[in-house]
Formats: structure tokens, sequence, C-alpha cells
């Protein structure tokens, strides 16, 4: 174990040596910060922004093989993504030190309701560009592949940790209406992001500074893009599954929270941690039942009732199924097209 996850884990016996781990940390960082605050800044994001190596189970990489892969451009880095099936997209988003395929156990089960699947490695992780990453990255990701632009029929999203985080964060920027589903999610990730840091020992000047140049490299806000702070703004209905004993993201922010939205409803579960949950068959098959087939409308649906409407009726599926956007508007141009051709044809015929 490493000197910092033996900190992480201070318990029994090694107490007074984690302590005294702490203090040499701070003592550390206290004098970098004052000595050579560039240097600091660095090591702070080598030690705590830089994700580890996820090391993908046969399983997973046949998932990986079977998949479409396809890629994303995000902050000038490039995405890796990949798609298994056809029909409404269910996009799965991953935590911090995660990869999409983690969440494999869902593939299946979503594909035999109907839906595709989309899943993608964060910047920084799996086979995606770049050494270090961070929420506002993960959040630019998702906003990406949500753009109606893109042609990704997304309608729902199946999110972990801090992928949930950013979920909150893409649909209160993007104005999505989703089905979202939040598993462990870090709601009041400021707090839990600042009590890591005293936690470890890193001063506080050292981390605020590194975050707000994060803040203006992204161009977010930490306070405000808070996701507890921005639940007030999605209107999408939104289930949290979260262990009561989950020791990595507090349980306890998840229940105060969809005690106070009407729209978030929780389901809580007992002995499965942050990361099994994931892989929990009941878990699994409750979540995929969430996405109701009644309230999943198929694409071949939606692009012929398009097809028969008059104005008024497109304009209002438009601005109901965001995602359908790009397809909605070749309808449109074909038609135009076609309109085109039948009126030159009578012109020269006359």
């Amino acid at each position: 174990m490493s000197t910092i996850s033996s900190i992480l884990h201070c318990n029994g016996t090694n107490v007074r040596v984690c302590m005294a781990g702490r203090s040499i940390l701070n003592t550390f960082f206290d004098f970098l910060w004052t000595t050579t605050p560039t240097l600091a800044k660095l090591i702070t994001k080598r030690l705590f922004f830089t994700p580890s190596n996820y090391k993908t189970t046969p399983l997973e990489n046949h998932y990986l093989d079977k998949g479409r892969n396809f890629e994303i451009s995000v902050n000038d880095k490039t995405v890796k993504c990949w798609k298994w099936g056809s029909g409404p997209s269910i996009l799965l988003a991953h935590g911090w030190n995660g990869r999409g395929i983690q969440l494999h156990h869902f593939i299946e089960p979503l594909l035999r309701r109907g839906y595709s699947v989309i899943a993608y490695d964060a910047p920084g992780h799996g086979e995606s560009e770049g050494k270090t990453s961070s929420y506002f990255e993960f959040t630019d990701t998702i906003r990406t592949l949500l753009n109606s632009s893109n042609g990704h029929s997304i309608q729902g999203v199946i999110a972990h940790s801090l992928g949930g985080s950013a979920t909150v964060n893409s649909i209160a920027k993007e104005r999505n209406s989703l089905e979202v589903v939040l598993i462990a999610p870090a709601l009041r990730l400021k707090e839990v992001l600042y009590d890591f840091f005293d936690h470890i020992g890193v001063p506080k000047p050292l981390y605020q500074t590194l975050i707000r140049e994060y803040e203006d490299q992204f161009g977010y806000n930490m306070d405000h893009d808070n996701p507890s702070n921005l639940l007030s703004e999605i209107q999408s209905r939104i289930l949290i599954v979260h262990d009561k004993n989950d020791p990595t993201i507090p349980y306890v922010d998840s229940k105060e929270l969809s005690d106070e939205f009407q729209n978030i409803t929780l389901h809580t579960t007992k002995g499965l941690g942050h990361k099994k949950i994931i892989a929990e068959r009941s878990i699994v098959n409750s979540i995929v039942n969430y996405f109701k087939e009644e309230e999943m409308v198929s694409t071949e649906n939606i692009l012929e009732v398009y097809r028969r409407a008059d104005f008024d009726k497109r304009l209002n599926l438009f601005l109901e199924y965001p995602s359908f956007r790009t397809w909605f508007m070749e309808i449109d141009q074909s038609e135009i097209v076609n309109s085109s051709e039948t009126s030159g044809s009578k012109f020269i015929a006359i």
C-alpha cells in the first residue's frame, strides 16, 4: 500500500503512524507552497488529479471488442467511446479511476429492452487522451455526447460516483429532459473534495488556487456548479441508488437531498459499498426497469410522427426531443429538396 493510501485508511494500531504521516505531508506541502508554488501545484496535480490505471477483465475486453467504437473531441483531447445495439441510447458515465466498460453489467439487460448503450473513457482515463482529469472535464465529455448535433439519440443516463456529479452539471447546463439514475453520486462534491484535501494535509491556499485555475481553464465555478446547487434547475425525475455504508461518498448527502426534491427518489442498499453496487444483479435489474418502455418512445415512432405533423406539431416535437433534432432537420431538408425538384420539373414542363 502506498504512503498516500496508508494515510487515507487510518485505523486500529496504525492511527499514530497515519497522523504522523499527515503532519509530514502538511509540512512538506507548506514548505513547497511557500518556496516554489509552481512545483507545489504540479506535484498536487500528479498526486490527486492523475487517474490510476484501470485493469480490464476478460469479460470487459469481450464487450469492448463487440462494441462499435467512435471518438469525440473534448477540450482538444480525443475521447474514446463505444456503442452497442440500436435504438434510443442510454449513456453509461463512469467515476474517477474507472472506465465506461466498468458499467458493463447494464449492457445486455438494456439491449434486451430495445435500447442501445453508449460508454466512454473520460479524459485521462482508459484509452482516452490526457494524463490528468477533473470534474469539469467529466462534465464537458457528457455535455458533448448529449449535444443533439452529434446525432446520438441519448434518452437516459446511468452514472456512477463522479460521473453522477458531472451528469447533474451537464443536464443543468444543457437543459436536457432525460431519465437519470445516479449511483453513489458525489452531490456535495465541493465539500467532499475540500474534506479530502484537508484530511490528507494539503494546505487550503494551495488546493483552492489549483481549483481556481481549473475553473478559469474550463469556464466553471466550483461553488455554483457544485451538483447540490444545480438540482433545483433539473425537472427530470432522478433515481439515486446509494449504499448506507458507502466509505467513499457520504450516503447522508443523497438522503438529505432526495428528501428535499420531489423529483428525486432514493433507493438505499446495505453492504454493497461504493463499487460492488454497480455489479449487484438485483440493483442492475431495478435500474434497467426504471427506464419504462412506455415512457421511452421508439426512434421510428417519433420520426414517423414528425413526418406526418404540421408546422406547429413539428415545432413542439423539436422542443420536446432535443436528441432527435439532427434527424428532424434532415427530414425538413429532404422535403425542401424534393419540393424544389418538383417545382423545377413543373417549370421546365411549362
